[in-house]
């Protein structure tokens, strides 16, 4: 097998292969079972403030015979809270002691205060690095692009300022100019940037005539934006670009390091397939290297970024010139 070594973030990786935060790293068990498939590093699941204070609101609605006693209830929150905090850092302290691969923890807060607490408390955790699961939606009209990214970046900044932890953040693409976006965050001193965050996204049941989920899994080959905003910023930040959303084979993984990413996470596909597609997937990268000649991932990692190819407005184009017809 060809050398798959790469860094992320300045973490030292067996391959560029990273199970993204998902159901699949709630537990030490699931981390232990992504290093022994073959995953370079493991992102534990998002432990969310929203869901902290749902079932805070919902422990203290159970609790019967404190109705207007304020002064418990304030304490009886505090405590809960704390204690669902502990169970993540308890996560953190079992999945480093199960596993010698790098843990990336990960948080997604919807209040300042929170995602300082939070990071602050993390870095003291024993995590190798840390990724900000961060989007803020933009719901409100009242509010300007302007005014959603300050929020943005007061956030990023603070955070930054406390952490020294290597340091990424997970975006979405809805941004006005994503490329200013990213290049804000590797200015402020981002170790990586992850590109791009995959949602939540509802639909409707036409039967029930009600509001439902979509499929959790994307669909296959919804890789297109972010192998376009890899392959037009790698080369432009000092960040390190991890390429998330749509990798599910070791062909768009190929695809992702000759943009320029550093290493690709992989959710949907350990679903659908399993722990052991990392192995499938690192193998079959060996194989192509070896078969273009490739000793390392270095030797052809950002070999099509927009700044090394002959004709850089081709990641660019958006609309169609011409169309085959069938």
């Amino acid at each position: 097998m060809q050398n798959l070594e790469t860094t992320y973030m300045g973490l030292k990786i067996k391959n560029p292969l990273i199970l993204g935060s998902s159901s699949l790293s709630e537990n030490a068990d699931g981390v232990k079972k992504a290093e022994d498939a073959g995953f370079g590093a493991v992102v534990l699941k998002s432990i969310f403030e929203e869901q902290i204070i749902s079932e805070t609101n919902a422990d203290i609605n159970g609790a019967e015979g404190f109705n207007g006693r304020n002064d418990y209830l304030d304490v009886f929150s505090s405590v809960t809270k704390e204690r669902y905090l502990e169970k993540y850092l308890d996560l953190v302290s079992k999945a480093k002691k199960a596993v010698d691969i790098p843990v990336i923890a990960s948080i997604n807060c919807t209040s300042e205060s929170a995602w300082l607490e939070y990071a602050k408390r993390f870095q003291d955790s024993g995590a190798d690095a840390l990724e900000l699961n961060c989007y803020i939606m933009a719901g409100n009209a009242k509010l300007s692009g302007d005014q959603i990214e300050k929020q943005y970046f007061e956030v990023a900044e603070k955070t930054r300022q406390i952490i020294s932890l290597p340091l990424s953040i997970k975006l979405s693409w809805h941004f006005t100019s994503i490329a200013n976006v990213v290049k804000k965050y590797s200015d402020l001193g981002y170790d990586g940037i992850v590109m791009f965050n995959h949602f939540f996204r509802p639909d409707i049941d036409i039967e029930k005539v009600s509001v439902c989920s979509s499929r959790f899994i994307q669909p296959k080959g919804d890789y297109s934006e972010t192998l376009r905003w890899t392959a037009m910023m790698s080369g432009e930040i000092k960040a390190d670009i991890c390429s998330s959303t749509g990798i599910r084979d070791s062909e768009t993984a190929i695809k992702m390091l000759l943009a320029g990413a550093k290493a690709v996470q992989m959710t949907s596909a350990v679903y659908q397939q399993g722990y052991e597609v990392a192995g499938k997937v690192a193998s079959e990268i060996s194989e192509w290297m070896e078969r273009h000649n490739y000793s390392s991932i270095g030797a052809f990692n950002g070999l099509l970024a927009q700044e090394k190819i002959e004709n850089p407005q081709r990641w660019e184009r958006s609309q169609y010139m011409k169309v085959n017809r069938f």
